[in-house]
């Protein structure tokens, strides 16, 4: 009866680590009991806009947006706890090369499976309607407080993602 007992009990250990494996990969969907966010970043400069965005241990790697196209990605939050963050640098050219730097996604600031940001000179905002005059804008970060973050590895991709290449 104790044999049975302690199988019993170690196939059910077996599927609840299985379980909680499956949550914890990205990409991967079993039972959506870990939610999924979705963020949305939309270039509504009048030039093109290179980006890096990464949390703690995952890199999204580089892209590069043309005006007015929008780049989605998603992934997958903490449930424990709310502290899941994602930052990006945004780096343009005009008369002069600019980069900035903003966390694209805070869990305290931005309770929401579905986030979308439109990239502007002074900050990203995630309502944007210059007709109705309505926006919810932020700053870019500062480079100190993007340091003290731990941003200045921003740079140094974990991933084989190459930078595509500029539009012509």
């Amino acid at each position: 009866m104790v044999a049975l007992l302690d199988k019993f009990v170690l196939s059910w250990f077996m599927l609840g680590t299985i379980f909680v494996t499956l949550q914890m990969m990205n990409d991967v969907e079993a039972f959506y009991l870990i939610p999924k966010v979705h963020v949305g970043i939309t270039n509504i400069l009048r030039v093109q806009v290179s980006f890096h965005c990464k949390d703690k241990t995952r890199d999204d790697g580089f892209h590069t947006l043309p005006p007015d196209q929008t780049y989605r990605f998603g992934f997958k939050t903490d449930i424990f706890l709310e502290k899941t963050l994602w930052f990006c640098q945004f780096t343009w050219q005009r008369e002069r090369q600019e980069s900035h730097y903003f966390d694209i996604y805070v869990a305290t600031r931005d309770n929401s499976s579905d986030v979308n940001w439109y990239i502007l000179d002074t900050g990203p905002c995630k309502i944007f309607n210059p007709i109705k005059g309505a926006s919810l804008c932020y700053p870019w970060n500062d480079k100190q407080q993007h340091e003290l973050q731990g941003g200045k590895k921003l740079l140094n991709s974990n991933t084989t993602t190459q930078q595509e290449p500029p539009l012509s």
